[in-house]
C-alpha cells in the first residue's frame, strides 16, 4: 500500500485507531492481501520506527495468521498469539462490498481479565467487524475511483493525441491547395491582359487569401485548445519583438494611407517571445484593418512590477456592452457600413486571450466609439528564474484550493502522477492556515477555483496568500465562468486562467509557463 495517498491513508489509520480504541487495546494494524500491495497499509500503537524491514516483517508475520480467518475459524485459533511483545485480542477478515477477500484487521493488547463481561467483549468483537466492513467499504470505494480516475486521462490524454495528429496532417495537407493555387493565380494573371480579366483574377486571389486566413486561425485556435502549444519562457527586450512588428505593417499602414508611429521600450519581460509576437501580430493588425483614417501606435508603460504593451487606434470604436463580447470566436462588432469580409473574420482576439490566458498575461480594452480603441497586454517584467529552480530535478510544490471534493481528487491524481507534492485545501481559509503553518514550506505554484463556496473569490485568496509570503507566487486560476465574466476581474492579476473542462495537456502547459522549466515526463 506504499503507493496510497496521504488522504486515503489517514482515513485507514483512522479506522485502525478506532478498532483499538474500541477494545482499549494498546495496537492494531491492518494488513492488506495482494500481489502489488501485500503488506500494512495501517497501524497504530506498535511503538515501531516505521522503517521498511520492520514494517516488512511484521507483514509476513500476520500473513501466516492471515489464513487462520478463512469462513468459520474460531477466534480461538488467533487470540492469545504474541507479536513483537504483543498479544493478539481479534482478528476480523476484511472485504469489500461484494466479498471479496482483501485482507485482515488485527487488534492487539493485554488479554481480558476474569472480571470483563463477556458480554461486551462480544460487542467489541462486533464492533471491530463492522469497523472491517466500512474498511472494505472504503478500500472499494478508492479502488474503483482511481480506475474512472486512470481510465478518463487515459482517454483525455488519448483525444489530445488524436487531436494533435489530426492537427499536423491538416497543417500539411490543407495548405497544399492553396500554395498551388497561389502559384497557378501568379501565372494566369502573367497571361491576362483584358482588365475585366485582370478584376476577376484580382477577386479570386482575395477570396483564396480570405480562405487561407481562415484555415489559419482555425488552425492555430484549435492547437491551442488542444493543449499543443508549450511555452518557452525567456527574458525578452521588448522593444526587439515591437521593432520586427512595426517593419512588417509600416507598408499596410501606409497603403491605407495611416500612420503607424512606435514609441521605444527599454523594458525586459519573462514570455515566451513567439507567442508575444503572435499576440502583438493580432492586435496590430486589428487595429489596422479597422481604422479608416488616422494613425495606429504601440508603445509600452511600466506599471509597478508589470510591463503593459498597448496598440491604440482611432478607428470606430467598441460599446462599452460589447467589448467583452469581441473575445469570442467569430465576434465582429460591425463599424459604419454592413460587415465586410476583408475586415476580419473575428478569431483573432480569440487567439490573443487564449495565449494570454496559457501564459499568465493579461489582455484588456478600453475603446469610446466614434474615436478609437486601446487593447493591450500586461505581462511580468524581467523576474530572476534561478538556475537550481530552472533546472533542478526536485519535484515541484503545488497548492491546490478546490471545493469540489471529486475536481479535487482528479487534479491532485494528475499531479502526483507528474511527481509533483501536492497539498490540497477544500476552502480559501484552510489553504491561508496550511501556509502559515510553521514548518510549511512555500509552494512553488498555487492553483485555485476562481469561485469558491461561501461567496469567496481564488482571486481574494491568492492575494492573502502572497502578501503573507511576500512574493508573487506564480498562479493558475480555474473557472467555467464566461469570458464576458472574467474580463474585469482578472485583468493585471498576473496569472494563468484555465477555463473548464481543460486537458491534462492544457494544465502542464499553464504550470510550465508560469514556473519556466518543464512538468513531469512527457511520452
Amino acid at each position: 500500500m506504499a503507493k496510497t495517498g496521504k488522504a486515503f491513508h489517514h482515513s485507514l489509520v483512522g479506522f485502525v485507531e478506532l478498532a483499538a480504541q474500541v477494545m482499549n487495546a494498546r495496537a492494531a494494524v491492518l494488513w492488506i492481501a495482494g500481489n502489488d500491495s501485500a503488506g500494512v497499509a495501517a497501524a497504530t500503537g506498535l511503538g515501531m520506527d516505521g522503517a521498511d524491514e520492520d514494517i516488512q516483517t511484521l507483514g509476513r508475520s500476520i500473513a501466516d495468521w492471515d489464513r487462520l480467518l478463512d469462513e468459520d475459524a474460531a477466534d480461538d485459533q488467533v487470540s492469545g498469539q504474541d507479536l513483537a511483545g504483543y498479544r493478539v485480542l481479534a482478528g476480523v477478515p476484511v472485504a469489500d462490498p461484494d466479498g471479496e477477500r482483501l485482507g485482515s484487521l488485527w487488534v492487539f493488547g493485554p488479554s481480558f481479565g476474569k472480571s470483563d463481561d463477556d458480554g461486551r467483549i462480544a460487542d467489541a468483537r462486533e464492533s471491530i467487524s463492522r469497523i472491517a466492513g466500512l474498511i472494505g467499504t472504503d478500500i472499494a470505494s478508492r479502488v474503483a475511483s482511481d480506475g474512472q480516475l486512470a481510465a478518463a486521462r487515459a482517454e483525455a490524454e488519448r483525444a489530445t493525441r488524436s487531436k494533435s495528429r489530426f492537427l499536423s496532417a491538416a497543417n500539411h495537407d490543407l495548405r497544399q491547395p492553396f500554395q498551388a493555387i497561389h502559384l497557378f493565380l501568379h501565372l494566369l494573371q502573367s497571361k491576362v491582359s483584358d482588365p475585366s480579366q485582370q478584376s476577376l483574377v484580382t477577386r479570386i486571389q482575395e477570396a483564396v487569401q480570405s480562405g487561407e486566413t481562415l484555415l489559419t486561425s482555425l488552425l492555430e485556435l484549435s492547437s491551442l485548445e488542444a493543449g499543443n502549444v508549450r511555452p518557452a519562457v525567456v527574458q525578452v527586450p521588448v522593444n526587439d519583438v515591437l521593432e520586427k512588428l512595426i517593419r512588417e505593417f509600416d507598408g499596410p499602414a501606409v497603403a491605407k494611407g495611416l500612420r503607424l508611429r512606435f514609441m521605444q521600450c527599454g523594458a525586459v519581460v519573462t514570455t515566451d517571445p513567439a507567442l508575444l509576437e503572435r499576440m502583438l501580430r493580432h492586435l496590430i493588425g486589428n487595429a489596422i484593418r479597422f481604422t479608416a483614417k488616422g494613425s495606429v501606435m504601440v508603445g509600452c508603460r511600466r506599471r509597478g512590477n508589470r510591463i503593459r504593451i498597448e496598440v491604440w487606434d482611432t478607428g470606430y470604436g467598441i460599446p462599452e456592452d460589447r467589448q467583452a463580447a469581441i473575445f469570442e470566436e467569430f465576434t465582429q462588432i460591425p463599424g459604419p457600413g454592413s460587415r465586410d469580409r476583408g475586415r476580419g473574420l473575428g478569431l483573432g482576439l480569440a487567439i490573443v486571450e487564449r495565449i494570454a490566458n496559457l501564459l499568465g498575461h493579461s489582455i484588456a480594452v478600453r475603446s469610446v466609439p466614434g474615436r478609437g480603441s486601446v487593447f493591450s497586454v500586461t505581462l511580468p517584467a524581467h523576474r530572476e528564474v534561478s538556475e537550481a529552480n530552472g533546472n533542478s530535478a526536485a519535484p515541484v510544490s503545488v497548492l491546490v484550493i478546490e471545493d469540489d471534493p471529486v475536481q479535487l481528487m482528479a487534479i491532485r491524481s494528475v499531479l502526483e502522477s507528474w511527481d509533483c507534492r501536492v497539498l490540497s485545501a477544500s476552502s480559501g481559509a484552510r489553504a491561508l492556515a496550511s501556509i502559515g503553518m510553521k514548518d510549511q514550506p512555500a509552494p512553488d505554484l498555487v492553483m485555485a477555483e476562481l469561485r469558491l463556496n461561501g461567496g469567496h473569490s481564488g482571486l481574494e485568496v491568492l492575494a492573502e496568500i502572497r502578501r503573507q509570503m511576500v512574493a508573487e507566487v506564480p498562479a493558475i486560476l480555474m473557472t467555467s465562468d464566461s469570458a464576458r465574466e472574467r474580463t474585469a476581474e482578472l485583468t493585471g492579476a498576473d496569472v494563468s486562467v484555465l477555463v473548464k473542462p481543460f486537458g491534462p495537456e492544457h494544465l502542464r502547459n499553464a504550470m510550465e509557463a508560469m514556473l519556466a522549466r518543464p512538468i513531469g515526463a512527457r511520452r
